[in-house]
This record gives C-alpha cells, sequence and structure tokens, in this order.
C-alpha cells in the first residue's frame, strides 16, 4: 500500500518540475532584460578560497535555531557555500545604518515575481532574533526562515521545515578602506537541497539556483539605489561545493 501512494504522488513530481521550470525560464529572461547586470561566477572547492581571493567566511552562530529548524545536516545532496556580494560607493550611510535600510525593505529588496518576504512573526522592520519571515517563491517552493544572529552589521536566517533548503543564509556590511567611505554588501549562505525531488530541480535542472542567483543580484543592486547610488554596480559571485564536516556551526564574531 505505502509502495502504491509512492508511486501514485510520483506521478505529479516530473510535470510539476517541468511546470515550475517553464515558469521559472520566462521569468528569469524578463529579469535579465528588465535588470542588466555584470556578474564574475566561481565554481571552487573551499580548500582554494584563498587563492581565488573569496574572503573568509562568516560561519552561522552555535545557536539553538528551534527544533522546527531545517539545518544542512537535515539536507540532501552536496553542502553548497554561495556569496554574492557588491561594493557601495557615494552613500551617506554607515555599515549599520546601511544594514537597517535592508532590514527594513527586506520585501521591497526581492525581485516579487520570484521571491517575496513577509514577516510573519515580529514587531518591527528591523531583523531581531526569533522573528520568522514568510518566503512565497516562483514555483512550489515557498518556505520560512527564523531570525537566529542579530548584530550591529550582520544578522543570520536559519530555514525552517518545509523549506526547500535545509541551512542558513547570513546578511552583512562591513566598511572597505579603498575608496574610503565605500561599504562592503555580502550575502552568504550554506545549504543543502530539503530532499532528493528539490535536489533534481535545484541541482541537476539548476532552476532553484538559477532564480536564487537572481533574487539576490537583483536584490544588491536595488540596495544600493535604495541607498542612494547612481548607476548598476557589479556583483561579484563565488559557489563552492563543500564537505558537511567542512561548515561547522561556529560562533560568527560581533560587529
Amino acid at each position: 500500500m505505502h509502495y502504491v501512494r509512492r508511486r501514485e504522488s510520483a506521478r505529479f513530481v516530473v510535470p510539476l518540475l517541468v511546470a515550475a521550470g517553464a515558469v521559472s525560464l520566462c521569468a528569469l529572461i524578463w529579469r535579465r532584460l528588465a535588470a542588466p547586470r555584470t556578474a564574475r561566477t566561481m565554481t571552487i572547492r573551499e580548500s582554494d578560497s584563498a587563492a581565488a581571493g573569496v574572503p573568509p567566511s562568516r560561519a552561522a552562530p552555535g545557536v539553538d535555531a528551534g527544533p522546527d529548524a531545517q539545518l544542512v545536516h537535515d539536507g540532501s545532496g552536496p553542502l553548497v557555500h554561495r556569496r554574492y556580494d557588491v561594493l557601495i560607493s557615494g552613500t551617506t550611510l554607515g555599515a549599520a545604518a546601511l544594514l537597517q535600510l535592508l532590514q527594513r525593505h527586506l520585501s521591497e529588496l526581492a525581485p516579487a515575481a520570484l521571491a517575496h518576504f513577509e514577516k510573519s512573526h515580529g514587531s518591527d522592520g528591523l531583523a531581531r532574533v526569533g522573528d520568522e519571515y514568510e518566503i512565497t517563491m516562483l514555483g512550489p517552493w515557498n518556505g520560512r526562515v527564523r531570525v537566529i544572529e542579530s548584530a550591529t552589521r550582520h544578522f543570520t536566517l536559519a530555514t525552517l521545515d518545509g523549506h526547500p533548503e535545509a541551512g542558513h543564509i547570513t546578511f552583512s556590511v562591513e566598511p572597505v578602506g579603498n575608496p574610503l567611505g565605500t561599504l562592503r554588501v555580502l550575502i552568504e549562505s550554506r545549504a543543502r537541497a530539503r530532499d532528493s525531488v528539490v535536489a533534481l530541480a535545484y541541482g541537476t535542472l539548476g532552476v532553484g539556483k538559477q532564480v536564487q542567483t537572481e533574487v539576490w543580484i537583483t536584490f544588491l543592486q536595488r540596495l544600493s539605489a535604495l541607498a542612494g547610488v547612481e548607476g548598476t554596480p557589479e556583483v561579484q559571485m563565488s559557489t563552492e561545493k563543500l564537505a558537511p564536516t567542512e561548515a561547522p556551526l561556529t560562533s560568527a564574531p560581533d560587529a
């Protein structure tokens, strides 16, 4: 009986993925035309990070994310470390003020056609520990995230049960010295697919990966415009496939 049920449910998986892929493709093409960008993508091993010029990672903190958290050890397939960062020059905001601007406009910065953030638990626009967000994503990929760490210059979200990924993502803003007054905004995630079906769509078909790329590139470029910067900045991207033991949950330095 259980075998028959699995087969019946499996009949709908492939058509659903194909339909989601077709819609995703149309949306991605539209986003590329509507928001052109220049980006550099690297696929490297963790051991090659320093040689490739990738700054050290800010790992997720070793905190209790809650019984419904969906962390990297709960996922399926390879553990992927992704970074999206942009240099913002010409803004009058400091690092802490820019991070607060990001938090207050989280739902506006992400392209609504691909991902929409809505706070479901929390009293104001800032990201405080324990706050939760509902994310409506293109295709059958809706999910929830919880703030598990929040500091002056960074905050971390952990995925919860039902999210298409298992892991965490950190948003941070840091001043850089050259040119003077420039801020680096970094979005960094370490995650695996929730299960084998999502791994197929994310990894093999590449649907989820492309949607993520469009979301975070657009996010960072909109943040730059919101901060009063003219022009479209270049977003740098890097991708690493890691063994699970290479990404322990250790405490991140406060900022």
